[in-house]
């Protein structure tokens, strides 16, 4: 790219989605020092314009590929940190945020260091002030790291990879997150096809060298399922050996932090170094299970190993029903006694929409269905991650066919 290829767009433009620097602020003159930067810089692509911080939640929302630097302007807001907070939700973890105000204010400063801008800068903005803080930046690690999530079965059968795909498909297509979805196991896992993409042995190649992790290779090894959700698996033949370097997928799941605002690793057993090393990197660990004995022995079991793990993960049990409600198994009730955990999420037995998403490979649909028991405790469980809003105990399925009780 030439130095002389920057372009400086006016207030309406749209940005293509390829450029280095996006910068929204609110008055003219701040416009035109940063512009002046960008050339001085030879920034070779950009996007400056007038705009708000709704503007640029927008501009961030329908971007394909992120830039390296962004500049918002919080002036004119009453509640910088909530709004800016709502920013981060748009931006991906690799992306460094400049933020202009009007307020020389420490605590403010504080503040914004503590949800991860990268600067502060005080109007009226100047060249040398610009430039510093767009130099300070490079080369630099992003302090705002995606989340890691990892969903681990305590027996076979009990739905993990339908769980996983469904809520990364939501995350993705409704709240708009950047999803790195990894299948570890590395002789085909079911996510693939549940997901509507193509295997390849992307997952081999970057444990391989993860060492040599960047944008290009992400792109090479990554399958996009859609512009936010990227699947990454093998496919590998079932009489070739596979074995990991120790730390190899610490050290890839360290790297695509960096990039992901969401980290979802679906794991093939239950011990392995595989599983260990998941675990061990995982912000939250969901464990699911059903509802029979075997099931609840071995989530108890989970939960404790997960407990002595040196990250101190967040332990969530999934109650999934993923076979056909009868007599005889373990009430939902007891199970949750036997557990002794407050974080336990129930999902419901759905057979006839779940076995055509999966054979169709459009999970998203399922995910986003309006009237689907299912599709309403995804909403529900990724409200719990991300913290959109407080989640409510779902009532049991079958409380729905029990008549209620008339007062005596």
């Amino acid at each position: 790219m030439g130095v002389f290829e920057s372009t400086i767009l006016k207030r309406r433009a749209q940005p293509s989605g390829a450029e280095k620097l996006i910068a929204v602020v609110a008055d003219a003159q701040s416009t035109e020092v940063i512009k002046s930067v960008v050339i001085d810089q030879g920034i070779a692509t950009s996007h400056v314009t007038l705009g708000s911080l709704d503007d640029a939640v927008e501009i961030m929302t329908s971007l394909k590929e992120s830039p390296r630097h962004l500049i918002v302007d919080i002036t004119g807001s009453t509640m910088p940190i909530s709004d800016l907070t709502r920013l981060a939700e748009a931006v991906d973890p690799s992306v460094a945020v400049i933020v202009v105000g009007e307020r020389n204010d420490v605590g403010l400063f504080r503040s914004l260091l503590h949800i991860g801008v990268h600067d502060y800068l005080v109007k009226p903005l100047t060249a040398e002030l610009v430039r510093r803080a767009l130099t300070s930046t490079n080369g630099g690690a992003s302090t705002r790291m995606g989340k890691v999530l990892s969903f681990v079965g305590a027996r076979g059968g009990v739905g993990v990879t339908t769980i996983a795909t469904a809520l990364a498909s939501h995350l993705a297509d409704t709240t708009r997150r950047r999803i790195a979805y990894i299948d570890l196991d590395p002789y085909g896992g079911a996510a693939t096809s549940m997901l509507g993409v193509a295997a390849n042995n992307g997952l081999i190649e970057l444990l391989q060298n993860p060492q040599r992790l960047d944008q290009q290779l992400i792109n090479q090894a990554f399958v996009a399922q859609s512009d936010r959700l990227l699947m990454l698996a093998s496919e590998l033949p079932y009489n070739q050996e596979f074995t990991l370097r120790q730390g190899a997928l610490g050290e890839l799941v360290a790297m695509l932090k960096h990039h992901f605002h969401y980290i979802m690793l679906d794991l093939p057993g239950r011990a392995g170094r595989v599983v260990e090393e998941a675990l061990d990197a995982s912000s939250t660990i969901h464990v699911v299970a059903d509802l029979s004995v075997h099931s609840a022995r071995e989530a108890a079991r989970l939960c404790r190993f997960a407990q002595t793990l040196d990250g101190t993960p967040a332990i969530t049990v999934l109650l999934n029903e993923a076979r056909q409600p009868v007599s005889g198994r373990v009430r939902e009730d007891d199970f949750i006694n036997v557990l002794a955990r407050g974080s336990v999420h129930s999902l419901p037995y759905e057979p006839q929409s779940l076995a055509l998403a999966e054979n169709l490979g459009e999970t998203q649909t399922l995910a986003n269905a309006p009237r689907s028991p299912f599709a309403a405790a995804i909403v529900s469980l990724a409200n719990a991650i991300t913290g959109s809003e407080t989640v409510v105990p779902r009532e049991p399925w079958y409380r729905r066919f029990v008549p209620a009780r008339r007062a005596s």
